[in-house]
């Protein structure tokens, strides 16, 4: 029987106003197993509870995998019902990520397939490192995405990418993912970190109410019609100015200095 050493962790720490969980499994290339499901969503509901950070960067330990998916041995023990259970649980944390009041950054450095990309699409902005690759690989084991993948790979790269990745299952460079709209950005793999960093750090800089209110605006916008959506986005709009950032960000801008955002 696998100790809780083999079964993996997620670790979390907090560096200012910016949260760290990393996936820790480098030994299995960060590969989920059901304890490490729980850890996360276990971090989330910290997170959520405590509304500490202004920012979360999510990343794989090591260079050679952001996340290789569910670990098999988990896979190849399940049956209908179970598999019906761990996708469940799953989808429940990918959309977790997904509705936190916070920017959720997806630090994608090495390998990023099946799980282990559906977890970066739930995530607002997925950054990687120079030869990463991604992937739904699924159809090449006889089952396909079943944590959010066929449903959010489209959204973000177009019904015909989409179909393209799930159905080929193979694995996309950093170039192409850039190019299709998959990753956000593209940064060199030595000093990977510290841009991450940087780009967070950029964002914990603006206001959490605006940040919150754009993120929702976005999310429910996707499933609205575009009279629906306009309303939410209207509605949005004149909360802002019913808060304090409003003021002192346009008073900032006109006076020339950095503004002081509540917390």
């Amino acid at each position: 029987m696998a100790n809780e050493n083999d079964m993996g962790t997620v670790q979390y720490e907090t560096r200012g106003r910016i949260g760290i969980a990393t996936l820790n499994r480098p030994g299995k290339l960060n590969a989920f197993s059901r304890s490490m499901l729980e850890k996360l969503l276990s971090v989330l509901e910290e997170i959520e509870r405590e509304g500490k950070i202004r920012v979360l960067i999510i990343r794989g330990e090591g260079e050679s995998a952001f996340a290789a998916g569910a670990d098999l041995n988990l896979l190849v023990t399940l049956d209908g019902k179970a598999a019906r259970d761990i996708s469940m649980f799953a989808q429940r944390i990918m959309t977790k990520i997904e509705a936190l009041p916070i920017p959720v950054i997806a630090a994608v450095q090495g390998v990023a397939v099946g799980g282990g990309l559906e977890l970066p699409l739930a995530c607002d902005l997925i950054l990687a490192a120079e030869g990463s690759r991604l992937g739904l690989v699924e159809t090449n084991l006889g089952i396909l995405p079943g944590w959010g993948g066929c449903i959010r790979l489209p959204r973000r790269v177009g019904l015909g990418r989409a179909r393209d990745m799930i159905l080929s299952g193979r694995l996309v460079e950093t170039e192409e993912a850039l190019s299709m709209g998959l990753v956000d950005a593209v940064y060199p793999g030595e000093g990977f970190e510290g841009s991450t960093m940087e780009y967070a750090e950029m964002l914990s800089r603006k206001s959490p109410v605006s940040m919150a209110l754009a993120k929702s605006t976005i999310l429910r916008g996707m499933d609205a019609s575009l009279e629906a959506g306009l309303a939410l986005e209207r509605e949005a709009f004149a909360f802002c100015f019913s808060m304090p950032d409003a003021r002192e960000g346009i008073s900032a801008f006109l006076e020339k200095r950095p503004p002081r955002f509540e917390d």
